[in-house]
Parts: structure tokens; sequence; C-alpha cells
């Protein structure tokens, strides 16, 4: 168990180091992460280890600090980005930069390289658009041994399953053992630099794109402010910035502002910052929200949700309102020969349900529904409460007929029931509050 005085002097040093923030609730997961260098190291407990952050092991606290960042990343994360990229951006720096015919995007916190090499295979869609062209993707992260995984391009299945596109798997990715390797020819268009977030941005030079997403919500208010300021130092007047979507500008940095109607893209809050076309995206956005809706019925004003059952026929409308008679489908997967629900008593100081007209049964059960308090159409009567009868497989009652043998009968109390055959006791306690019948289908 970790001392608190221990857990302030690491995570000043964590925080000094990477500029991640931990909270007093991240205890144990500072200790699940410290535990196995601890291991490692030979050491018999953190007591040892933080011992020896404190004789000032360079090793070490750059160990610690890898174990203490997130190295979470996936192909094409949240889509979103990506479509923006490929329909917004892009054609908008195709047209601007045609004299230049140069583009620069940092991938801030590469992490295992999912991000960047998902930009170099939209890039190569975009091949003969950009013939000619000198086209960077400089990819980031305090974590040397993550960038030794982003440079080989190796990835297990897991990794290649979460938002990789089959094809893309395919055209770009060979199966080495059990890992897939992402191509030399995408590779190449990707050049790592181990970097952190909390040093001088000068000697990266200017970009026009940074992917600075998921990064910014580990980090306290002041450190955010800074980080985005010295970004928009490196960027141009028409320079594009992407946050995470769970990330802002507003109420930060004065540095940038929305994009207008697209989330978590900004441009430089200058006067030079140009008016963009985001049109196409918008159509695309379009047609896939009236696709969504169309599967779902509300394109055409229909439920959003399949209806109840006791609201639709077999071709799908709506029934017949309660008491109109309107006849109730068997229920499936009864044995042919099984006989309806007999009928309802007249129960004393009860109210039995909506009456529907009593069904044949051919080759399977018919199910009548009880009747409510006035005399219902080859059903029972009844009065106030409700009555809930098993199937007792009488044959002939009211409204309803089959075939095959039944089990004898059950001895009835009450007065004034219709139809042939006996019934079972009606109850007097109000079930309103179990639903009706067809609401436990």
């Amino acid at each position: 168990m970790m001392r608190p005085e221990d857990f302030d002097f690491v995570s000043r040093l964590i925080k000094s180091k990477s500029g991640l923030v931990l909270s007093q609730d991240k205890t144990y997961l500072l200790e699940s992460r410290l535990m196995p260098i601890a291991r490692k190291r030979g050491l018999k407990d953190l007591t040892e280890l933080i011992a020896a952050l404190r004789g000032g092991d360079r090793v070490l606290v750059e160990e610690v600090v890898d174990a203490m960042t997130t190295n979470e990343s996936f192909f094409f994360r949240d889509t979103k980005p990506f479509d923006q990229f490929r329909h917004v951006v892009l054609p908008h720096m195709i047209k601007e930069r045609a004299s230049k015919r140069h583009l620069r995007i940092w991938c801030a916190a590469a992490s295992s390289g999912q991000e960047p090499y998902s930009l170099a295979m939209i890039l190569e869609d975009f091949k003969s658009q950009l013939s000619g062209w000198r086209v960077e993707i400089i990819g980031t992260d305090i974590s040397r041994e993550i960038l030794t995984k982003a440079r080989a391009g190796l990835y297990s299945q897991f990794e290649v399953q979460r938002g990789l596109p089959i094809q893309l798997l395919v055209k770009y990715f060979q199966k080495k053992e059990d890992q897939w390797q992402i191509s030399q020819e995408i590779r190449s268009k990707v050049q790592y630099k181990e970097f952190n977030l909390l040093e001088d941005f000068r000697p990266l030079g200017q970009f026009d794109i940074v992917y600075c997403r998921n990064v910014l919500i580990y980090f306290d208010q002041p450190t955010k402010t800074d980080v985005l300021a010295r970004i928009s130092a490196l960027m141009p007047d028409d320079g594009f910035l992407f946050l995470g979507g769970a990330e802002t500008v507003l109420g930060i940095s004065d540095k940038f502002k929305p994009l207008a109607r697209q989330r978590g893209i900004y441009q430089l809050n200058r006067p030079g910052a140009p008016d963009v076309d985001v049109s196409a995206l918008e159509k695309i956005q379009a047609g896939a929200s009236a696709a969504a809706g169309a599967a779902s019925g509300t394109a055409t004003g229909g439920f959003a949700f399949p209806k109840p059952k006791h609201m639709q026929t077999a071709t799908g409308g709506t029934t017949a309102s309660a008491g109109a008679g309107a006849a109730t489908p068997p229920r499936p997967g009864l044995s042919t020969g099984t006989t309806a629900r007999p009928t309802t008593p007249t129960g004393t100081g009860t109210t039995a349900r909506p009456s529907t007209t009593g069904t044949t049964g051919t080759t399977g059960s018919t199910y009548s529904r009880p009747s409510t308090g006035t005399t219902g159409t080859a059903g029972s009567t009844g009065t106030a409460g409700s009555t809930y009868r098993r199937p007792l497989g009488t044959t002939g009652t009211a409204g309803s007929s089959g075939t095959g043998s039944t089990p004898p009968a059950r001895p009835s109390t009450g007065t004034g029931s219709t139809g042939s055959g006996t019934t079972r006791p009606s109850t007097t306690f109000d079930r309103s509050r179990f639903g009706k019948p067809e609401d436990k289908k």
C-alpha cells in the first residue's frame, strides 16, 4: 500500500515530466502500473522503488513516466475526424497549396501509430491529385517503447479489427505469423520522433494540420492553455487543429475557433483564417442520417421502434380498438390439439379484462382474452377487479374449439359462468400493477 507522501511525490514527478495529472483516487492505478516495474528490477515493494526514484535514477524515471502514459489507439478512431480530413481539409489544402505543393501533418501523442497510418491510407486515395507533392506526416510520442512498435507497423488481430475496414486490411497489410504488418509503402509516409509536449515546439517546424486528439484531457487547464498557444504558433492562418470528442478550446484558449457546423475541428482565430467549404461532407452526413432514419421508420414519419405486439396486425398495421371485436392472432409454438383458454366466470367484486372474439383453433391452439365489465363477445361478463385463469384443457368453451383429449378440469367457485366446462376460482386482488397479458409476451 502506497503511503500518501509517496503518492504525492510520484504524482508531482509524473506531472513535471509529462504534464499528466493524477488525483488521489488514482492511487490504485499508480500502484498497478508501478508494481511490474518493481518486480522487473528485483525490488521488494513500492517503497524501494520510490526510494530509487528519490535517488534520481533517470532510467527508472523514464520507465515510470512511460508506464503511466496511456497508449490507447486504433485505426480511424471515432471515424468523423477522418471523414473531415478526407472531404473537407484535404480538398481545401490541395486547392490552396497548389503553388507550394507541400503539406505537413503532425500527429501529437501518436502512440502505436494507428492514427498517422490511417491518414497515410487516405492520402493514398489522393495519389493522382498529390502527384509531385511533398507530403510529410510526423508522429510524436513521449514513449520510446511505443514508438518502436509504431515504426514496425506490427499489429495483433485484435488491433486490426478495431476500426480498420476489411478492404484496407487486405490492401495494405501482410500476415506475419500471428500479427499483421502494414505495407512498407504506408510506413514510409510517416516519420516518428520521441517528443514531450511540455518541450519547446519550434524545432518541429510549421504544420498545416495538427492532430492532438485525446491528449489534453490528461492535463490541467494551465497546461492545456499553454499547449494550445504553442500549437497555434506553428500553424499558418489557414491551418486546422483536430481535438478529441471530449476536448474543446472553449474557455481554455482564444487561439482557435470551431470550424462552422463541424465538431472537433478548429481553425486559427486570426483575421486571415479563410472560409472553408464543408458542403461535400454535409451532403454525405445528411445522406447517412436520411438512410438511418428510413431504416428506423422515422424518415417517413413512422415509428422509430417496432410497435408493441398488441398494436400490430398480421400485416404490420394497427389493430382495432379494444372491444371492437377484432380477432386476436393465435399464440405460436403450441402443439396441435391443445384447447383454448376457458371463459371467465362472473366474479364477485372483480373486473375482467377487455374481450375479443374467440378464435377457432385448427392446427394449433386458440387464445381468447378476458372481457371487460360488460357482456363480451363469445366471452364472459364480470364486474370490478380482475380474473386470471390458466388453461384447463376443457373442450367446447364459448368462442373456441380444439381437438385432442384434455385433462380433467378443476372445480370452480363463483356464479354466472358462460360456456361449457369448468374454471378455476376467481381471484379478488388487483393485478393492474402486473400489466396486461399481452405485455408479458
